[in-house]
């Protein structure tokens, strides 16, 4: 499969070299020159994630950063989860069991920090990996604090949006090569030119894969991405997208820890079956229509149908016993989950002034159906065992599929926002969001576990200020209110259902500053969290949970980017945090004052980089701080810095040589816990890369 894959990247790099020779053959030659965007966080230029108005960052009243994907090549991030954990306060937890997931402002996990492609979700039960790698996006945009009122429950923490490369009537080729350590490879072709007088076309494919660092790890992902657009008038653009994607990442559940403690012998090593199984399939489509109605008026629709399926086979605690020496392995887990999403979501923008202030103002409903399977064994004990810490027979798991339960959810959703200039310096905006959740759950066939429905309507809301002191200072303050479900809205058993959502509300007040000269920018944000009825044990009865219980998060984060001289570039990032629980109770002790699992205080990322027309070189800096890995705070994961570099050369304009180097001082930590066991970060890895661009 792999190879058909790259013999298709192939010819496709063919034919879009030939149409690239053809149309440089017959066209006149034209020349035009720009200013190029400096790179930074973007504070004026318009950030979709964060509202729907077409409000540049500056204008925002939130935290919301842009990262484009030029960057991340040059820092060497092939994955978005890396790409991701370079911006603000943003860590990534990602384990096969969640899949790509992240940590951000004390909140953990898909059903608190949410991610899109495109500006829609899809909804999980708390495994998501797409997108996975950045080849055919165009930039990452990220808000941090709740985000419910733009896209609904769960994402107390923020929300991760890739933004995808546009289709273009100017023909242009782009693909890229590499191979590094650990047998790692991969190539990406991408092209987009003109269809007749008023379409245009894009497609970017990509494949990677590689032996992996741990014993057995082998890995592989393909990826193809296409899009239509067509302007039949100058007020109307009707586009189209069809995406499919195969992902198989390395199965790395971690070592056991050993006197409390990971150790670096065990670096390399393995505890799941031979015969493990972890594979993401995705297929996407949508249709989307933008009118133009007058010049203070625009339609906008997107039709959607998403189609997953998410495939499991490993063993997934190892817990090391002392009195044995052995490592006990358990929770055997086979299963198979497939997930049908569609929706459609209009709205209609106006902008029109209001007793001569400018006033921006959208109205639209959304509306979503998800269908879901749940096929597998119930945490069956199959193939538990007990290896030695080295030189063990992994053996091998089997447990029949069967059907587990289905359970459909259809969302419908009100939503609304305003940006209303007071005055040409003060700026107002209010959002506002209504959901209607019908959820049901049949065929649980787990014990003490029966069929379930439930119906949300949460009510979520922000108002925020934006002032400015001066045309490169702005000064901004937001209050928020979102939502976070106990546990995923898919797999809702009889005893969750009875739960409702969690109340989370935000206060943040914040600077964003353009240095003089288009010498870089800065932001500086204040805020704190608290979300409500969280899962605590039910004082009556020690085997019951119920809500009621409080956790909170307080914080500054900082934000930089300096162009201090020609050909130098300095990206500086922190958080510091305060995480804790208010009211918890677990085994019948109170872990208030304690952090959440997972969740750092001290986050920090520096990359200084010299550029010019023929070299580039940059050198960076990740720092996270100690973590927990429970909630009792019993166990830790200690704080680490890696550092990373990269280096190219631009033999012309058409083609670069780049190489990179991640975790140059083979720095060995630990990333995320996850049961029992710490899942080890990577050792150091070196690519060599050659991009072209035509």
């Amino acid at each position: 499969m792999k190879l058909n894959y790259l013999i298709q990247i192939a010819a496709i790099s063919t034919i879009s070299t030939a149409v690239y020779a053809a149309d440089t053959n017959t066209l006149e030659e034209i020349t035009v020159s720009s200013q190029a965007e400096k790179p930074g966080i973007k504070l004026n230029k318009v950030n979709a994630t964060s509202s729907r108005l077409g409000l540049t960052a500056k204008e925002t009243p939130a935290s919301v950063e842009t990262l484009d994907i030029e960057t991340s090549n040059k820092r060497g991030d092939i994955y978005v989860r890396d790409a991701v954990t370079r911006t603000t306060g943003m860590t990534s937890i990602s384990s096969p069991g969640n899949g790509q997931a992240f940590s951000s402002r004390g909140f953990t996990g898909n059903n608190s920090v949410a991610q899109a492609e495109d500006g829609v979700r899809l909804l999980t039960t708390g495994t998501l990996n797409y997108p996975s790698d950045t080849w055919g996006y165009e930039r990452i945009e990220v808000l941090r604090g709740p985000a419910s009122v733009l896209f609904g429950d769960g994402s107390a923490g923020g929300i991760i949006n890739s933004v995808r490369k546009q289709a273009s009537r100017e023909t242009s080729f782009e693909a890229i090569i590499g191979a590094g350590s650990y047998g790692a490879y991969r190539a990406g072709v991408g092209a987009t030119g003109a269809i007749g007088h008023i379409g245009a076309f894009r497609i970017d494919a990509s494949a990677l894969g590689g032996n992996g660092y741990i014993s057995r790890g082998d890995y592989d992902s393909q990826k193809l991405m296409t899009s239509l657009l067509f302007e039949p008038t100058d007020n109307l653009r009707i586009g189209f997208s069809l995406d499919h994607a195969v992902d198989s990442p390395m199965v790395n559940y971690g070592i056991p820890l050993i006197d409390g403690k990971i150790q670096h012998s065990l670096r390399k090593s393995n505890y799941n079956i031979d015969n493990n199984k972890l594979q993401f399939t995705d297929t996407r489509a949508r249709a989307r229509v933008e009118w133009a109605i007058s010049p203070t008026v625009q339609l906008k629709n997107e039709t959607y149908f998403f189609k997953s399926s998410r495939e499991w086979r490993n063993l997934e605690k190892f817990t090391y016993n002392a009195s044995t020496t052995l490592v006990d392995r358990s929770s055997f887990f086979n299963f198979k989950y497939d997930t049908k999403q569609y929706g459609n979501r209009i709205e209609l923008v106006v902008t029109e002034n209001i007793a001569e202030h400018q006033n921006r103002f959208l109205i639209g409903w959304d509306s979503m159906h998800l269908d879901f399977t749940n096929n597998g064994n119930a945490n069956s004990n199959a193939a538990n065992s007990s290896v030695s810490l080295t030189g063990f027979d992994p053996g091998y798991g089997y447990d029949p599929l069967r059907r587990n339960f289905e359970s459909q959810i259809t969302q419908n959703s009100f939503f609304m926002e305003d940006a209303l200039n007071i005055t040409n310096a003060l700026k107002v905006l209010v959002g506002l969001r209504k959901d209607y959740i019908d959820t049901e759950k049949t065929g649980e066939i787990r014990p003490g576990q029966t069929n379930s429905a439930k119906e949300f309507t949460p009510l979520t809301w922000r108002a925020g200020v934006v002032f400015d002191v001066t045309p490169a200072t702005s000064l901004y303050g937001q209050l928020s209110r979102g939502t976070d479900p106990v546990n995923n809205l898919i797999g809702l058993n009889l005893v969750n259902a009875t739960y409702d959502l969690t109340k989370v509300r935000q206060e943040e007040v914040g600077i964003k500053h353009l240095l003089p000269s288009h010498k870089g920018e800065m932001t500086l944000a204040i805020f704190h969290i608290t979300k409500e009825n969280i899962l605590t044990q039910n004082p009556n009865n020690a085997s019951l949970s119920m809500q009621g219980g409080r956790q909170s998060s307080r914080g500054i984060e900082l934000s930089t980017t300096l162009l201090p001289v020609d050909h130098w570039r300095v990206d500086l990032n922190a958080t510091l945090l305060n995480a804790c629980f208010d009211e918890l109770v677990q085994s019948g002790v109170s872990r208030a004052g304690n952090t959440p699992l997972n969740v750092p205080e001290k986050v920090a990322n520096a990359w200084l980089y010299y550029e010019t027309p023929v070299w580039e070189a940059g050198i960076g800096a990740r720092y996270v701080g100690k973590r927990y890995s429970d909630n009792a705070n019993t166990g830790t994961l200690n704080s680490y810095t890696v550092y990373d570099a990269s280096a190219a050369w631009n033999i012309n304009k058409q083609v670069s040589l780049r190489a990179n180097i991640r975790n140059m001082t083979d720095k060995f930590y630990a990333t995320t816990a996850y049961n029992t066991q710490q899942i080890i970060g990577s050792p150091r890895l070196f690519e060599l890369t050659a991009e072209f661009r035509y």
